[in-house]
């Protein structure tokens, strides 16, 4: 029997715990968040789908968005999550900030239900260009090997 913990409500609430860390890419700034009690030791089998959300900001001489885009991009990311995380159908696995886009990294256990409530959460900010990408990742390499790796 497997002593992995359950990807729940209470891991992503109760447990709720982020690392972060700056440097660069491809010499840009870069800024990275992850959810830290995401783990190998956390069975992650039902949210095999990975969902990337991205967002384009103006350029800004710090390279990172600006304190206004800032506000919206806080804005967007707590409603998303308030939609796709009430059930845990959507889980915020990272945020990453480079080159002039924000991206947002989720994963689903149902991708098509993922997008519609994306886009009835989304619905405030239509007239941004978000880029929406869905990939199967079962094992999570997106996030342990290129986001968690590269943080460390």
């Amino acid at each position: 029997m497997s002593k992995r913990k359950d990807l729940d409500i209470t891991l992503l609430t109760e447990h709720d715990a982020w690392n972060g860390c700056e440097g660069e890419h491809l010499g840009l700034p870069l800024l990275i968040r992850y959810r830290s009690q995401l783990s190998r030791s956390v069975d992650l089998s039902n949210h095999p789908y990975l969902v990337i959300i991205g967002w384009n900001y103006s350029d800004h001489p710090s390279g990172m968005p600006s304190l206004e885009e800032s506000v919206c991009m806080n804005r967007f990311e707590g409603e998303l999550v308030n939609e796709l995380e009430r059930d845990a159908l959507g889980v915020l696995a990272a945020v990453v900030t480079t080159g002039g886009v924000r991206r947002w990294v989720f994963y689903t256990m149902n991708a098509d239900r993922f997008c519609e409530r994306f886009k009835c959460s989304a619905g405030r900010d239509k007239e941004r260009s978000l880029q929406v990408d869905v990939w199967l990742d079962a094992e999570w390499n997106h996030f342990f090997q290129d986001i968690v790796g590269e943080a460390s």
